[in-house]
């Protein structure tokens, strides 16, 4: 049973529609594998255990009556970031204000892998309100690291990297506007792939944006193993009629990618904060391996990039939508000098990072002459990179500046933000793979960036690079039975 989690949810499936394994016994070993280790993890705050069970039953009763015709996830099982709306179960997505507000449909990503075959077992753990990468809020408390339990799993995404990095869900669906899907799979040494910006609908995600916002949140899967990242892709995109913002484009095959002329750019360092040695290490072991493969591999680093974290600030400035002081409040503004007053007396439950992105937020406006200049600054940079990429370039860059910090010490790198920030605000596909692990377990990742629609493009690469490094392993410092 150890094996059923640490294949591919696409081996899974296979070996469902072979007869070789039941849904059955595929959501009830998730499920224990879930309440073995979600007591040091706290990833799954939502669990959906009885009615995923139900479906099982369903699903097997269906397998004995036919095996035709059986949707490409069937019987397998999954998690959902609690941003995502799942129907009849709690939608706090972190906010002391929404603990108690139900879902009453379910988000467009959630429908789809559901017709995809997919069972739910629940809902993961994101930082209040999604605007941090530390999964921490009043609602659920804080996630742990499956590698050491005293660091960070990155956010938003972050109980979603969390479960699927301990091997107790085979994938799960996240979001990101600054490195939401990225940071928790680097962190948690998984795969995960940010898809170009309009690709998937965001209907039924909290919270809402509005404006040039609505390119720049995507929405992902996170996996142990790229292959279902690539059959999770085509299954999630394309329009629905509810977000407006998503665009009709055929998500092509990564076997489509013929890797021989493929060429990789790659950089180390924006010029704006300096990686740790092991995130370099890394990017030049994936560029040093690509090469190794017979594939060009060149040094480059776009002028721009020095201005990262600026360009992204400068795009989020751009929202249209309600305040974030608004969704603090539940859909009423919340007072900062109050709420801040509460935070220092311990009466409050909004925490430090939802306070201080609502206080920046605040005083965004006085920064807009500079806001407009870095925002062109990124329309060029934008066009600069597609043409030096063309139809089979790919860049290999670090994702954050270190492996996965210790509990509450990534503010102090918070200004590393800017190496994922940047490719949201130009609409770019990042997938992320971990290259190698250190000798205490913790992964070392990279993201791979492609021209916009070139998801397959980072996908192949990615796969070429699981191949070389071995992808995800699994974590040691969990009681592994």
């Amino acid at each position: 049973m150890k094996e059923l989690f640490t294949i591919s949810a696409k081996e899974m499936a296979r070996r469902i529609r072979a007869g070789e394994l039941s849904p059955v016994e595929a959501v009830e070993a998730h499920i224990r594998r879930i309440q073995s280790v979600n007591g040091l993890l706290n990833a799954v705050v939502v669990d959906c255990f009885e009615a995923a069970r139900q479906e099982a039953k369903a699903a097997e009763a269906r397998l004995s009556q036919s095996r035709d015709n059986l949707p490409p996830l069937f019987g397998v099982p999954c998690t959902i970031k609690d941003c995502f709306a799942v129907a009849g179960y709690p939608w706090a997505a972190g906010v002391w204000a929404r603990k108690d507000l139900i879902a009453e449909a379910d988000a467009t990503v959630v429908e789809r892998v559901r017709k995809a075959g997919a069972i739910v077992l629940g809902k993961t753990n994101v930082p209040e309100g999604a605007m941090w990468i530390e999964s921490y809020n009043y609602v659920y408390g804080r996630t742990n690291n499956p590698y050491d339990l005293k660091r960070t799993v990155g956010g938003s995404s972050g109980g979603e990297g969390s479960i699927v990095g301990a091997g107790a869900s085979p994938f799960g669906i996240g979001s990101d506007i600054g490195g939401s899907i990225r940071y928790p799979s680097a962190f948690n040494g998984v795969a995960g792939h940010k898809p170009t910006g309009g690709l998937v609908s965001g209907n039924g995600h909290w919270p809402t944006v509005s404006g040039p916002l609505t390119c720049y949140n995507t929405y992902g899967p996170i996996a142990r193993r790229v292959e279902d990242l690539a059959l999770l892709l085509p299954l999630l995109a394309g329009p629905d009629g509810k977000d407006p913002a998503v665009v009709d484009k055929p998500v092509l095959p990564p076997e489509s990618v013929d890797l021989s002329r493929v060429k990789v750019y790659y950089f180390d360092n924006n010029g704006q904060v300096a990686p740790d040695q092991e995130i370099r290490r890394a990017v030049a072991l994936a560029a040093g391996g690509l090469a190794g493969q017979g594939l060009a591999v060149e040094y480059w680093m776009p002028r721009g990039v020095e201005y990262s974290l600026n360009i992204w600030l400068a795009g989020l400035s751009q929202n249209q939508g309600p305040p974030f002081r608004e969704h603090l409040g539940g859909g009423k503004p919340i007072s900062l000098g109050k709420e801040t007053l509460r935070f220092i007396t311990r009466t409050g439950k909004i925490t430090a990072p939802g306070l201080a992105a609502a206080l920046i937020e605040a005083v965004t406006p006085l920064a807009q002459p500079m806001n407009k200049r870095f925002i062109q600054l990124a329309h060029d940079l934008q066009r600069r990179i597609e043409d030096k990429l063309g139809d089979n370039g790919v860049l290999l860059s670090p994702v954050f500046a270190s492996v996965a910090p210790l509990h509450g010490r990534i503010a102090f790198k918070a200004f590393s933000a800017g190496y994922s920030g940047l490719i949201n605000i130009l609409e770019f596909p990042s997938t992320i793979i971990p290259v190698y692990h250190r000798p205490d377990g913790m992964p070392a990742s990279i993201q791979i960036v492609g021209g916009r629609f070139r998801d397959h493009l980072t996908l192949a690469v990615a796969g070429r690079l699981e191949k070389i490094f071995g992808g995800w392993k699994p974590p040691a410092r969990l009681d592994w039975e």
